[in-house]
């Protein structure tokens, strides 16, 4: 099933079960992936796909991890694996944005704080989340991103815009691009 039939077959379902807000879109330009409404009241940030996009995904081509145009389904699956991490309070929306243009929206806890320094990042996922950190990044995510690893995950895209650390000292990681790990492609991490 291509991007396209994914997005209908969503959008069919989100209408169905009333999570379809035709037309409903982003009022603050994101980044490359997202485009935002923050939602002062409910204390979290409502994220917006870019038009008919998924944002991104990690896939294995060639034997080295990538930074690919993500399906629906595959974005879904990102978003649901970082908060298996990160427990960060991510949620899935629905479908919004422009007929020919829909955007999967999503919900996340609006964090506050500065953002954190790269000591702090590995210390978080290398000592308290039990991941080493690899060499490059693969050209994943921005030049100055981290990558880790651990036995059935890879996390890409860890970097201080993507890392804040509250007035209380707590790390809180958004935006990572997870990667489950398989026997199929465990290989490229050993």
């Amino acid at each position: 099933m291509d991007r396209s039939e994914q997005f209908q077959r969503i959008e069919s379902e989100a209408q169905r079960l009333g999570y379809l807000y035709a037309g409903l879109g982003p009022q603050v330009e994101g980044g490359r992936e997202h485009d935002l409404i923050y939602d002062e009241a409910t204390g979290s940030v409502l994220k917006f796909t870019k038009p008919s996009s998924a944002a991104f995904v990690i896939e294995i081509l060639d034997g080295r991890p990538r930074l690919s145009n993500g399906d629906p389904i595959e974005y879904l699956e990102r978003i649901a694996l970082h908060e298996e991490i990160f427990g960060l309070g991510s949620s899935f929306v629905g479908i919004g944005g422009e007929k020919n243009n829909r955007r999967i929206i999503t919900r996340q806890n609006l964090v506050k704080g500065k953002p954190a320094w790269w000591p702090d990042i590995t210390k978080m996922m290398v000592n308290d989340l039990g991941f080493r950190k690899l060499n490059g990044n693969f050209g994943i995510g921005y030049v100055d991103s981290y990558a880790y690893v651990r036995e059935d995950v890879a996390v890409f895209d860890m970097r201080p815009a993507n890392v804040f650390e509250t007035a209380d000292g707590i790390l809180i990681a958004v935006d990572s691009i997870p990667l489950r790990i398989t026997d199929a492609n465990r290989f490229v991490f050993q």
